[in-house]
């Protein structure tokens, strides 16, 4: 299906309008058969823009075409089904007063199609599910009111846009786009009796709430007067006719017959009326004061698309009696102050209103714990002391997904908004080094993933042998042996190998093996007097005995010793002498 960007759109008047209609009631009727759009029923001011796109065929000028622009003018409407024989009969919408609707794709009975609702507001009575169904699109939203009974009406103010939307029978999908037409969430779900608002600001399009209750005086008193007859005609509507009649008896200038009918009078939103040939008649305005004259202007009308056809008489007078009765209304409550209590989770501030005026809205509030998801009145129109409640819900603990990458493998966890992630700080994984993760965790306020940093380990290490302090370098694999470059016997200074500071087998990591060395060490023994006395000196030093002795146990004189006690190169006994 076509998705179209379209500017707000001009009412469309002068030369361009192709159709204008200026009377009480006047039935159009389309060609009898054939598959399309067609206006079946208007009152008030109805114009007809055609694109002059050569869709519009001759024989069948009433089948609205491609192009077409609807413009509804104050206090009028216009009944408009979709012929095919895909559709039920009995489905069909009305476009309320100040409403304009553009048709966006080509209705051809074959296929659904989009109709854009510039401005204004219509009421879709399509509880039979078609297989070609009319779509309405918004500036910021496209509605599926397929199989529902839903109210859709788009508002600007000099700041922001609105799409509400209403739905009395069924569950209605809509879907935000942004100003370029891209579609921004996953279509959400507008269920039975709820309500809902879409909102375009700088931000783009959001729901200002959604799916919550609304109470029957929300509805306008046409539109109620029309769900009374939709609720005669729907076996299963949800509402009752006793509750829709009672809403509507407390609307301002409502007008209902004793058995709970809606009236027929000269607003014949009521009458429900098929796309069969009609002679097309106007009801003449008349200023007969009361009592009322009684001439009427026939009218053939059909209940229901399959019921039998009836005469409707619209008596000529009502409209100026029905006029009258306004105007005295409004007199008496001219000038009238009225008070308007708004309670914001048990803080009330009051203002005063004129009667029918507007009450000032407050910027949405905000209270610790709770999501606030709209009002439960309107702030528009106040005919009545009002008491405006904020309708808030416990804030639910929004929880956001985790997932943690380490190595090749991944896991998700569930970690509570602005909470820390629960990550450790060190990992020992075999055969990498770790070296932190790549996001803080300390406070999460997104699904997001976060990495460890891994150094992939080297499967070899570097061993340096040094050796009278000269680097010999060599790698081995990790746990393998070293294998020196040689074994030295000295060092440059003579002193002998004595062997390595490190052990050569299971190396790990980077290693430097050192070679030792230090002086050999001879054993010399002295024996005095027939004891031994062993001594360790180094290679080239001189012996030193024990002690000098003077005389030995036959008392003898000590007279020197039997060796060379200098600069020792071997090992050797040196005995006392004695005589």
């Amino acid at each position: 299906m076509k998705r179209l960007n379209i500017p707000l759109i001009p009412v469309i008047t002068g030369s361009l309008a192709l159709i204008a209609v200026i009377a009480v009631i006047i039935i159009v009727a389309g060609a009898g058969g054939s598959a399309g759009l067609y206006i079946t029923e208007a009152s008030g001011t109805v114009s007809i823009t055609n694109s002059d796109n050569g869709d519009v065929d001759a024989s069948t000028e009433d089948n609205l075409s491609q192009g077409d622009i609807i413009t509804v003018g104050d206090d009028s409407y216009c009944r408009i089904v979709y012929k095919s024989k895909k559709n039920s009969e009995n489905n069909y919408m009305i476009v309320g007063a100040n409403s304009q609707l553009v048709i966006t794709d080509k209705m051809d009975g074959k296929k659904g199609g989009e109709i854009y609702l510039n401005r204004g507001s219509v009421l879709c009575s399509f509880s039979e599910s078609d297989k070609a169904p009319i779509y309405i699109r918004t500036a910021d939203s496209m509605i599926y009111p397929s199989g529902t009974v839903t109210k859709i009406e788009y508002s600007t103010d000099a700041f922001e846009s609105y799409t509400d939307v209403f739905t009395f029978m069924g569950n209605a999908s809509i879907q935000l786009y942004d100003a370029q037409g891209n579609t921004v969430n996953d279509p959400e779900f507008l269920v039975e009796k709820r309500t809902g608002r879409i909102t375009t600001n700088d931000l783009g399009p959001v729901f200002s709430y959604l799916n919550i209750e609304f109470p029957l005086s929300d509805i306008t008193a046409r539109d109620l007067k029309n769900l009374i007859t939709i609720a005669n005609l729907i076996e299963d509507f949800p509402y009752t006719v006793e509750e829709l009649k009672a809403a509507y008896d407390a609307a301002p200038d409502s007008e209902l017959s004793e058995d709970g009918e809606a009236s027929s009078s000269a607003d014949a939103s009521d009458v429900i009326q098929t796309a069969e040939p009609i002679e097309t008649t106007e009801i003449p305005e008349t200023t007969t004061e009361a009592p009322p004259a009684t001439t009427a202007a026939p009218i053939t009308t059909t209940a229901h698309a399959a019921a039998t056809v009836q005469t409707t008489t619209a008596a000529a007078t009502t409209t100026t009696s029905k006029t009258t009765t306004t105007a005295a209304t409004t007199d008496s409550n001219t000038n009238k102050t009225l008070t308007v209590v708004i309670n914001v989770d048990g803080d009330e501030t009051i203002q005063e209103v004129e009667y029918g005026g507007n009450a000032d809205k407050p910027d949405d509030p905000v209270v610790s714990g709770k999501t606030f998801i709209g009002w439960d009145k309107s702030f528009n129109n106040i005919t009545e002391d009002t008491v405006i409640t904020a309708l808030f819900e416990d804030a639910a603990v929004v929880y956001h997904t985790v997932t943690i990458v380490i190595a090749d493998k991944q896991t998700s966890i569930q970690v509570e908004h602005g909470q820390a992630a629960p990550l450790p700080s060190t990992l020992n994984i075999e055969g990498y080094i770790f070296n932190g993760w790549d996001t803080d965790y300390s406070s999460i306020t997104s699904d997001v993933t976060i990495t460890a940093i891994l150094e992939k380990e080297s499967t070899t290490v570097t061993v340096t042998f040094m050796i009278s302090g000269l680097p010999y370098v060599q790698t081995i694999e990790k746990g393998g042996t070293a294998i020196p470059p040689f074994v030295p016997t000295t060092d440059i200074n003579g002193n002998e190998f004595t062997g390595w500071d490190t052990s050569l087998t299971n190396i790990t990591t980077d290693t430097t093996i050192t070679a030792l060395f230090g002086q050999k060490e001879y054993t010399v023994t002295f024996v005095i007097d027939g004891i031994e006395y062993p001594t360790t000196v180094a290679s080239g030093e001189n012996a030193v005995p024990p002690y000098t002795p003077t005389y030995d146990s036959q008392g003898r004189s000590f007279i020197g010793w039997d060796g060379n006690l200098y600069v020792i190169t071997s090992d050797r006994t040196i005995t006392a002498i004695f005589i």
